[in-house]
């Protein structure tokens, strides 16, 4: 492939995923909480574990990639709406761990199952072939990116 054809499908694809995330998007809010705090509850949720006592804000900032004064900001919302609470860590009464409500877990549940359903949407309207050739192109997309970032990572670090 020409390097012009490159740069003419990678417009392309650029212009379609915009719309796709655009299209995709939910508008304001998700049962009252904002798309960044709905996936930083999941992501709580996701590394608490079930006998968790809870997770610093420092392990939640690395895990989503934002600073903890960003995380500190969502867990203040999410504390104000009852979905997340701070606690203070028995072996080290500085450090302040934060754990999903039961509240927090039911709104995350709910969220599950309504994506689930959207999504079997889109399987009836692919059908099964497209779908797992969607599922394909996906997953080799998520396998590219990863392996840029680790190799962008290793450059940073030598």
């Amino acid at each position: 492939m020409q390097m012009e054809e490159k740069t003419i499908l990678a417009r392309e694809l650029a212009r379609t995923i915009s719309q796709f995330w655009r299209v995709g998007r939910p508008h304001g809010s998700l049962q009252g909480i904002k798309q960044s705090e709905f996936i930083l509850l999941g992501t709580l949720i996701h590394c608490a574990g079930p006998d968790c006592r809870g997770i610093k804000i420092s392990d939640l900032s690395t895990q989503l990639q934002i600073t903890p004064a960003g995380v500190t900001h969502m867990i203040n919302s999410l504390e104000e709406g009852g979905y997340v609470e701070r606690l203070a860590d028995s072996a080290d009464r500085r450090v302040v761990l934060v754990k999903p409500t039961a509240k927090g877990k039911q709104v995350i549940e709910s969220m599950k199952v309504e994506h689930l359903e959207k999504l079997k949407g889109l399987v009836g309207f692919l059908g099964e072939q497209d779908s797992k050739e969607l599922i394909r192109l996906l997953s080799s997309t998520l396998t590219y990116l990863k392996e840029r970032r680790d190799h962008n990572a290793d450059k940073v670090q030598t």
